[in-house]
C-alpha cells in the first residue's frame, strides 16, 4: 500500500519518475497510471431531462420517463435523491456511468 501511495505521488507531482520507475513497481506503476487517468479524465457527465416513472428505494434506482416512448432505468448516487423526489415529478439529473451502470449524480425538480 506504502508503494501505491507513493507511486500515485509521484505520478501526480511527477510525471515522467513514473514512467522511470523500477520493474518491480510495474504492478503499482500500473495502478498509479490508472488512478491519475481517471483523474485526469473524469467520466462524462450527460444532462437529460424526464418525468420520475418509479422510485426503487431496495435496488437504489429510479425509473425516469425521458420521452414518451423513452423510460430508463438509473442507479442512484446519493440516497438521499429518495427523499426529494416522487412518481410524476419533473427532474432534470446529471448522469455518469459509473462500473458499468448509468448513474444519477446530480438531480433537480423542475
Amino acid at each position: 500500500m506504502m508503494r501505491i501511495t507513493l507511486a500515485l505521488c509521484m505520478a501526480a507531482l511527477w510525471p515522467a519518475t513514473v514512467l522511470a520507475a523500477p520493474a518491480a513497481l510495474s504492478n503499482d506503476r500500473e495502478a498509479a497510471v490508472t488512478v491519475l487517468a481517471a483523474i485526469v479524465h473524469p467520466p462524462a457527465t450527460e444532462t437529460l431531462r424526464g418525468i420520475v416513472d418509479s422510485v426503487d428505494e431496495g435496488n437504489d434506482t429510479l425509473l425516469i420517463r425521458l420521452s414518451a416512448d423513452r423510460t430508463e432505468p438509473f442507479k442512484v448516487q446519493d440516497g438521499l435523491i429518495f427523499n426529494a423526489v416522487r412518481f410524476g415529478d419533473p427532474v432534470e439529473i446529471s448522469v455518469q456511468t459509473i462500473s458499468g451502470f448509468p448513474t444519477i449524480v446530480g438531480l433537480t425538480k423542475e
